[in-house]
């Protein structure tokens, strides 16, 4: 970036150069008939998908569940198998730390289940809502 003075009366440096004309800044609003970014197609989806993607997260959930817990155990066999080392107390810290990370990966999990649900009840609720206030207008032609 180079600074340019503004001015005679030396108001301080412009924090950029001017843009060109006809040049448009990225604050500058969408042209005339053209759609804002971000905005593209509309957003369809298929009923029941956002629900069956909340029952795969649940699946997950139970499929990681299972093998994780079955950690613990031989884990907390061999630090007292080795108590007196300082093995021992690494494996309890990593232990430690391993459960903490289950702990907040099992959350996000069930995060994830829980708001996909609400959103295909939101999905399908708005969905729905729009065809009634519609369907009233349908029938006035």
């Amino acid at each position: 970036m180079s600074k340019e003075t503004a001015g005679k009366g030396g108001d301080g440096p412009l924090p950029y150069l001017p843009l060109p004309p006809g040049a448009r800044g990225p604050l500058d609003p969408p042209l005339l008939g053209a759609a804002p970014p971000g905005i593209g197609p509309r957003l369809a989806i298929a009923e029941g998908v956002l629900k069956k993607a909340a029952g795969v997260a649940d699946e997950v959930f139970d499929a990681f569940h299972g093998p994780v817990t079955a950690v613990h155990t031989p884990a907390t066999k061999a630090a007292r198998e080795l108590a007196g080392w300082d093995s021992s107390e690494a494996l309890k810290t990593s232990l430690k730390n391993w459960e903490q990370q289950v702990k907040a990966a099992e959350g996000w999990l069930t995060r994830i289940a829980e708001s996909l649900r609400g959103a295909s009840h939101t999905y399908t609720g708005t969905d729905q809502g729009i065809e009634q206030q519609f369907s009233a207008l349908r029938g006035l032609k």
